[in-house]
């Protein structure tokens, strides 16, 4: 008996320390964005964290993009959906939660959805928007554009569901349509020559049009909204390894 009650202590103590070691594996969330691998700018930081505040704020949603340098031979399915349990990303008896995922040096993108948006956010369409809005980006090391692409794709599908406007969204620049600077100049053209051979005080007009044309031409709108932090922590949602995953 008292061999086998020593047996038992073991076997507890070893469970016990590799329960410890896991939860131990994965450093702490600091905020919306967790740029562990340092690879996205201060700029796109700000429009993502503004972002996902406002998804937050207006749908309880949560978002969490994360960026690690290197995993090590572990997989990276196991390894964000393992991250996501862990931080408990979503609200608890929602699990309205979603995990967007970079490993660097492995060179792998997942999205992790959470239980309950599954149904809006299935397999096929998160892969989808991986394939549009992210891989291409990533791919050439854009890793700020990607993840803001992403984001902005899974949050466009959460605020429609939902019924309400985000008004820190980005017009979502897909890879199946590159933005073009000289589009909207040249709509301008027919504008201008019809003021030109109406003369009169028509041509003062111009500068206006040339400053609306290149105002209006850039890839993403301005962020109106005024949404910045508002992270407290995740609410402990769950996911059941719905999502999908890339490699860039």
């Amino acid at each position: 008996m008292k061999h086998l009650a020593v047996v038992v202590l073991s076997c507890l103590l070893l469970l016990s320390l590799s329960t410890l070691a896991l939860g131990q594996e994965f450093p702490k969330p600091v905020g919306w964005v967790n740029d562990f691998a340092q690879v996205i700018s201060p700029e796109y930081r700000t429009r993502i964290e503004a972002l996902i505040a406002e998804l937050n704020q207006k749908t309880g949603a949560e978002i969490a993009v994360v960026t690690m340098p290197t995993i090590g031979d572990e997989e990276y399915t196991e390894y964000a959906n393992r991250l996501y349990e862990a931080w408990g990303i979503g609200q608890k008896g929602k699990d309205n939660g979603i995990l967007i995922f970079v490993t660097v040096k492995e060179r792998k993108v997942r999205i992790e959805v959470g239980y309950g948006l599954e149904g809006i956010l299935p397999d096929g369409r998160v892969g989808a928007i991986l394939d549009n809005y992210a891989v291409p980006f990533l791919r050439q090391g854009d890793y700020g554009q990607g993840l803001l692409g992403a984001t902005a794709a899974v949050a466009s599908v959460i605020a429609k569901d939902a019924g309400v406007t985000l008004t820190g969204m980005p017009r979502l620049k897909s890879s199946r349509q590159p933005a073009r600077e000289g589009g909207r100049l040249g709509s301008l053209i027919p504008i201008i020559l019809l003021l030109l051979i109406l003369g009169g005080g028509g041509w003062r007009l111009l500068p206006l049009l040339f400053l609306g044309g290149m105002i209006g031409g850039r890839g993403y709108g301005g962020f109106g909204g005024g949404f910045g932090g508002g992270f407290g922590g995740f609410g402990g949602g769950l996911s059941g390894g719905g999502g999908a995953g890339r490699g860039f």
